[in-house]
């Protein structure tokens, strides 16, 4: 898992409505706002819709952590001082571990 500080509180997201930078793709939606931190944050949200079973939306939720936590995220996007919020739809639950990956890499670089 992530270590704490680098874990976006979702809830204060959603309740400051931050100007975002919105990037979507067919399994994900990430937005991306500024932060007055040193560091970057990173939250995600999977829905029940996604899968009804929490085990799976668990499964989900701990794969795009440990991408991120292995390093892989953060050399991709170089964002230092920045909030990603990563929103999984549907589509997601039908894809493997490393297509999670690759398809969450793809939708980072820019």
């Amino acid at each position: 898992m992530l270590a704490k500080k680098f874990r976006l509180p979702i809830q204060d997201w959603f309740s400051e409505r931050k100007k975002a930078i919105t990037r979507k793709s067919s399994f994900f939606i990430v937005k991306i706002a500024d932060s007055d931190l040193a560091y970057g944050r990173f939250g995600v949200v999977v829905s029940s819709k996604v899968s009804k079973s929490a085990v799976n939306r668990n499964k989900i939720k701990r794969t795009i952590f440990d991408f991120i936590r292995l390093g892989k995220l953060r050399e991709i996007s170089g964002k230092i001082g920045k909030d990603v919020l990563i929103i999984v739809l549907p589509k997601t639950a039908k894809l493997e571990k490393k297509e999670i990956e690759k398809e969450l890499g793809e939708i980072i670089d820019y």
